[in-house]
């Protein structure tokens, strides 16, 4: 017996030093977060606070590092191919679930190349047109599509964006809505402009990125995408109340670390990540601005990663 114990005790100090630099130690230098969308978008946004809450609980400099390009491929094949030690995280969005349905040749594995860390946000989208447009509910905006056939513009980010998969959706799901004209802009901010002057038609944008237009009065909002109203937004219908029954489309951010960065680091990063959420002061801030705070485990961004592939492949596989 006294053999085993001092075999045990041996066994453990060999251990502990390991363990506790994989726990206690980390951080022990900043820790970059990347961005693969320009600043002023949602992912932006909830980087730049989840940022700074976890600078303060991890005790080390969280800088956020925004690298766009190629509907996000860009920032995000920079954290696939970073040293898997907790040190470059990606803020991801929905593009992560949509991009391997798009794009055959990504330079990475969208689920082997990553470790998932925890969802951050759910992001509710928004039918926008000027406030310049004819147009004031979203049925005036479906009857106006199908009255000007090859006339209508609608603002995306990219193929393959959210905006993109909401229009294909929302023209799935009304029907008859053809010879539609897709404009492409490289982010929310810089399609506003061509927006609000009615150059095009209508977006369906993130409510966090246009609430500042929409408030302001140069946006008018005909509907929500989520099955609920926007506390934000009390006024402003759920696309099912306005005519298209069923209709439910939100984006999604998390955070996830290059693979094999050590379980005890994505844990940690984990917890420190949920208690950052459940703080009533950002989830005000999410609020203001259109979010939903969302915390998860590694294994359910993970597993909804997964259905959120499956789900866009079916919608991009009737596109006309």
């Amino acid at each position: 017996m006294h053999h085993m114990l001092i075999a045990v005790a041996s066994f453990v100090f060999a251990v502990s030093p390991l363990a506790a630099q994989g726990q206690s130690a980390y951080p022990t230098k900043n820790i970059r977060m990347i961005v693969p969308s320009p600043t002023g978008g949602p992912s932006d946004l909830v980087a730049r606070i989840l940022g700074d809450k976890l600078s303060v609980s991890l005790g080390k400099p969280v800088i956020v590092d925004n690298r766009p390009g190629a509907s996000q491929i860009v920032g995000t094949a920079t954290v696939a191919k970073a040293a898997p030690d907790g040190y470059t995280l990606l803020q991801a969005a929905a593009n992560l679930a949509i991009n391997p349905i798009n794009v055959p040749d990504l330079p990475y594995d969208t689920v082997k190349d990553f470790a998932p860390v925890s969802m951050t946000h759910l992001t509710p989208y928004v039918f926008l047109v000027s406030a310049q447009s004819p147009v004031k509910s979203l049925p005036e905006l479906l009857k106006y599509i199908r009255a000007n056939p090859g006339k209508i513009t609608y603002g995306i980010t990219g193929p393959g964006s959210p905006q993109q998969l909401a229009t294909l959706l929302l023209a799935q799901m009304a029907g008859g809505l053809k010879d539609m004209t897709e404009v492409a802009y490289k982010g929310s901010s810089p399609a506003h402009p061509d927006l609000i002057a009615n150059r095009i038609s209508f977006m369906i944008d993130p409510l966090a990125a246009a609430a500042p237009h929409v408030k302001s009065g140069a946006l008018r909002g005909l509907a929500v995408s989520t099955p609920q109203r926007n506390p934000s937004f009390p006024d402003i219908p759920t696309a099912a109340e306005a005519g298209v029954p069923g209709y439910d489309f939100s984006s999604w951010g998390g955070i996830l670390a290059p693979a094999g960065t050590p379980r005890a680091i994505v844990q940690k990063l984990n917890a420190e990540i949920g208690a950052a959420l459940a703080n009533p002061d950002l989830r005000k801030r999410f609020t203001d601005m259109g979010l939903i705070a969302k915390h998860s485990t590694p294994e359910e961004l993970g597993k909804f990663l997964q259905s959120e592939m499956t789900r866009w492949r079916a919608v991009l596989a009737k596109k006309p």
